[in-house]
């Protein structure tokens, strides 16, 4: 089959290696920042900084589908005249019209990094951690006009472990997509398979996080803040506030206490840039390795700030 991919990312990295190593063809790749990012630095970054979908892109002469937008006339002309089978997408900011919808011969069809019809949104890696999920997965489903709200083809589990954070989930994801995209295909190839709408009473939407998704409250159980400080790495660091210094947090570890701290946000324990803090547990805290304090020249004095000025037995502000 003839396929078109549309994507950014590490997902749509995957999905390419997996066509890749298919018997199918692809006749065009669209990618996001392509399409939508600034001209200037795309084209730098291309030269300079090639991540992994650019790289595969070059190596293997992948036609480039140029256009401002998926529901552009440009695009349908290109994909138009490439005939493609499949339009595939792998991470993307818009919603198809019925246009590019009805435009493949067989399907367009979305890989959506979640257990569908639960965690749909732009992004489900930090969703299902930040809820306490222990497993995710990926959802092959077709296209509609609305958001990940599509019948579902083909489902993958992908297990999600205590240690996980948002960047590793979405590697996990992506791979397992890599590994799904030929039963897909093979599927789709040969009619096998019957759609099955979403239940939508079991549907979940999550917006993408925000800066106040980053904000720490030290009342929350040692497991909600460990969550919320792995779940939003790497796009988002939290936060914390000791007298007038922001701390940056991106790595967190669960801690069993000898004894009770009674209240919540108090440093116990300080060296270099690591602290351990209460939480609501009186027996459990959060360990924080890498804390840096915010601003332009955090990364350098950091150490020597905590080294220096902060105490244990002092409290960190909850936001």
């Amino acid at each position: 089959m003839r396929i078109i991919l549309v994507g950014y990312s590490e997902l749509a990295a995957s999905l390419l290696i997996g066509l890749l190593e298919s018997k199918h063809k692809i006749v065009g790749i669209m990618r996001w920042e392509k399409s939508k990012g600034n001209k200037l630095f795309f084209g730098l970054k291309n030269i300079f900084w090639p991540d992994r979908l650019t790289s595969l892109i070059k190596a293997y002469k992948v036609h480039e589908i140029e256009a401002e937008s998926i529901n552009s006339s440009k695009f349908h002309r290109q994909a138009l005249k490439l005939q493609p089978d499949i339009i595939l997408i792998g991470s993307w900011g818009e919603i198809l019209q019925k246009k590019i919808i009805m435009l493949p011969k067989t399907a367009c069809v979305n890989c959506h990094p979640s257990l569908l019809p639960k965690h749909r949104g732009p992004n489900p890696y930090t969703s299902t951690i930040l809820n306490g999920e222990t497993k995710t997965g990926i959802t092959f489903h077709l296209v509609d006009e609305k958001l990940d709200t599509g019948p579902i083809l083909l489902q993958k589990e992908v297990a999600i472990s205590n240690d996980d954070t948002g960047g590793s989930l979405r590697t996990k994801c992506s791979y397992q997509a890599k590994i799904a995209i030929k039963e897909l295909l093979e599927g789709l190839e040969n009619a096998q398979f019957l759609p099955q709408k979403q239940n939508e009473y079991q549907a979940s939407y999550f917006p993408r996080p925000t800066e106040k998704t980053a904000r720490i409250n030290w009342n929350n159980p040692a497991q909600i803040i460990h969550n919320q400080i792995r779940g939003t790495n790497p796009w988002l660091e939290c936060y914390t506030k000791y007298k007038n210094q922001f701390f940056m947090l991106n790595t967190s570890k669960i801690i069993e206490l000898k004894k009770p701290a009674y209240e919540p946000g108090k440093i116990l324990y300080k060296k270099n840039n690591r602290l351990i803090v209460s939480t609501a547990d009186n027996y459990t805290g959060i360990q924080l390795d890498n804390v840096r304090v915010y601003g332009f020249l955090g990364r350098l004095w950091s150490t020597y700030y905590i080294n220096e000025h902060v105490k244990i037995g002092d409290y960190l502000e909850s936001l």
